[in-house]
């Protein structure tokens, strides 16, 4: 008990370091507990078959004990009559007694490292509850933690939320380093991510959500789609053009968000506009194209030269 209220304070006071970075051991601790009630469940299954076949054994007529041999002195007493359905009956010879014998010692040894391993399992099951509700508190406190950072943020510095999906994962880390690189030149500094996997009716998209600091949504989504609109240069040198050129190469579907400014791979394409934050995170690719498309002339960018 001590151990596990020393490690409740080590988690609570350890929270405020964890809202840095997105807090990946809540996953793994429920995998393992999965992982346990699974295996507790086989090594239930096991005890319950070796209970029965034990009993099984035990329902069999009782071995006949041979007596001791007389001393040479006394006359040899005359061998007793099997008593029927014994093992040492008629029918069953000595070996098959020797081998069942010996299998009720294997099954009752078997039975016992099976009862220890489930005592362990049992103890071992009640440290991994007392982690996973550890855990639940800790990501409670991250999460209090972030809301109130990002509202100290916003009225400082402006807060940006910010998107990354790409189909199946597709080029993850360097539309990652492209978008981060892009971020950083525009001012915006990385304050949380977030993996994402969205499983839409077209297949999985998996990547990153972002918290940005550092500029105002508004005016920043302007100044992204102002150059994106005047872009020429297939070779332009500066990080949103490149973060473009990940997202025209990719073979599947891939959105790139910050703030507004949203760009999107489809697969005809590769179009930039200015949409509402109420665009769902869930969405495929081609909706967001599609409401993009859907938008004035001068909200609305076609890159498709790009792919």
């Amino acid at each position: 008990m001590t151990t596990v209220v020393l490690v409740l304070l080590c988690l609570a006071i350890a929270g405020r370091e964890l809202y840095l970075a997105s807090d990946k051991r809540l996953p793994r601790a429920q995998a393992e507990l999965r992982e346990l009630r699974s295996r507790i469940h086989e090594l239930g299954k096991r005890h319950d078959a070796l209970q029965a076949e034990l009993a099984e054994l035990r329902d069999t007529p009782a071995i006949t004990i041979p007596q001791p041999a007389a001393r040479a002195e006394e006359p040899p007493a005359p061998p007793a009559e099997p008593p029927p359905g014994s093992l040492y009956a008629a029918d069953r010879p000595p070996a098959e007694v020797a081998e069942l014998a010996g299998r009720v010692d294997r099954l009752e040894e078997r039975l016992g490292a099976v009862s220890a391993e489930l005592a362990g399992a049992e103890l071992d099951r009640a440290a991994r509850h007392a982690l996973a509700r550890s855990l639940d508190a800790a990501e409670q406190v991250v999460g209090e933690l972030r809301r109130e950072m990002l509202e100290r943020l916003g009225r400082e510095e402006g807060v940006v939320s910010g998107l990354l999906l790409s189909e199946e994962g597709e080029a993850e880390a360097l539309l990652a380093d492209a978008y981060e690189r892009c971020s950083g030149e525009y001012g915006l500094r990385v304050r949380i991510r977030d993996q994402r996997s969205v499983q839409t009716p077209g297949g999985a998209f998996w990547g990153t959500s972002y918290h940005l600091s550092g500029r105002r949504a508004d005016a920043l989504a302007e100044e992204l789609f102002t150059y994106v609109r005047d872009l020429r240069d297939p070779h332009d040198p500066s990080a949103l053009a490149a973060l473009l050129a990940e997202l025209a190469h990719l073979a599947g579907g891939g959105i790139a968000r910050i703030g507004a400014f949203t760009a999107v791979r489809t697969s005809t394409g590769l179009v930039c506009g200015l949409l509402p934050d109420d665009v769902p995170e869930s969405a495929e690719p081609w909706e967001p194209a599609t409401r993009i498309r859907e938008l004035p002339a001068d909200l609305q960018a076609d890159l498709s030269w790009l792919c």
